[in-house]
C-alpha cells in the first residue's frame, strides 16, 4: 500500500526520510470542465498513476495540488484558476519544502496542459537551489505514441485518452448519458478562442472522440502506468550512474 505523506506521523516521517525513502511524487492538476468527466479529472489521473507506481519506485506520495492555471475553459461552470505568478511561486515553495525535508528526488506528475512553463521554471529553480533531482512528467504527452498505438488515433482534452483514464479509475465519474458529439471542438491553427467553444478539445480532425468501453479503458491505463513507471526507473538509473560520464 503506497505511503501518503499526510497520513504519516511526524516521527514515522523522520524515520523514513531520507534514511529509507528519498523519492517523493507530487500530483498536480487543476479544476476544470472536462466534457462528461468530473471537474477534478486533471488531478484524479495523476493521483491514480502515483498510487499505482509509488511502491514499485519506492516513493512517498505528497498531497496533490488541485488548483492550477485554467485558461480557455475558465468560463465553464465549476472551472477554477489561479494566476501564473501565484501558481509558479506556490509550486516552487512546495518543491523547496520537500527538498528541505530530505527528499533528494522529486517527481511531479502533472495532469494539466495549462501550466507547463510554470512547472518547468519551478523545477529548474529548485534543482539549482537545493541540488536535488527533479522530473516533471506530463502523462498524456509522454504517452502520446502509446495512445496512438493502442487506439489507432490521437487523444485530446477530455477526449479519448483522458476519458479512458477516468473510466478506468471510476466509471461513476463519467456521465456517458450526457455525451454529445457536438461537445467536441477541433483546435485550428491561427485561432485562439476564449472561451473554447466546446468542453472536449480535439487536436486532429476526426480523431480523439471519447470511447466508453471500460474494459478497453482499463487495458489502456495499465499500459500507461507501466510506460510511466519504466520511464521513471530508467531516469533514476541514469541519474544514479551519471558520474561515469564525467570520468
Amino acid at each position: 500500500m503506497p505511503k501518503k505523506l499526510e497520513e504519516l506521523n511526524w516521527m514515522e516521517f523522520g524515520e523514513l526520510v531520507p534514511q529509507k525513502m528519498y523519492t517523493v511524487l507530487l500530483p498536480i492538476g487543476t479544476i476544470e470542465a472536462h466534457g462528461v468527466t468530473h471537474l477534478g479529472t486533471d488531478v484524479s489521473i495523476p493521483v491514480h498513476i502515483c498510487e499505482k507506481i509509488a511502491d514499485r519506485i519506492k516513493a512517498i506520495i505528497a498531497p496533490p495540488v488541485y488548483y492550477g492555471i485554467t485558461r480557455t475553459l475558465y468560463a465553464y461552470p465549476g472551472s477554477l484558476t489561479v494566476s501564473s505568478s501565484t501558481f509558479e511561486s506556490y509550486v516552487t515553495e512546495i518543491l523547496s519544502s520537500l527538498a528541505d525535508k530530505g527528499f533528494s528526488r522529486i517527481v511531479v506528475m502533472n495532469g494539466h496542459g495549462g501550466h507547463l512553463d510554470e512547472l518547468k521554471k519551478a523545477a529548474m529553480l529548485v534543482h539549482r537551489q537545493y541540488k536535488v533531482q527533479v522530473a516533471v512528467i506530463h502523462w498524456w504527452v509522454l504517452c502520446e505514441e502509446l495512445t496512438k498505438e493502442f487506439f489507432g488515433e490521437t487523444g485530446g482534452h477530455a477526449a479519448l485518452d483522458e476519458n479512458a483514464a477516468v473510466l478506468a479509475i471510476d466509471k461513476n465519474l463519467v456521465l456517458k448519458e450526457r455525451y454529445k458529439k457536438g461537445m467536441a471542438y477541433l483546435i485550428k491553427d491561427g485561432m485562439n478562442c476564449y472561451p473554447a467553444p466546446g468542453p472536449i478539445i480535439l487536436y486532429k480532425e476526426n480523431e480523439g472522440y471519447p470511447d466508453f468501453d471500460q474494459k478497453k479503458a482499463k487495458a489502456y491505463m495499465e499500459k500507461v502506468i507501466q510506460k510511466i513507471e519504466d520511464e521513471i526507473l530508467d531516469l533514476f538509473n541514469k541519474w544514479a550512474n551519471k558520474e561515469k560520464y564525467y570520468q
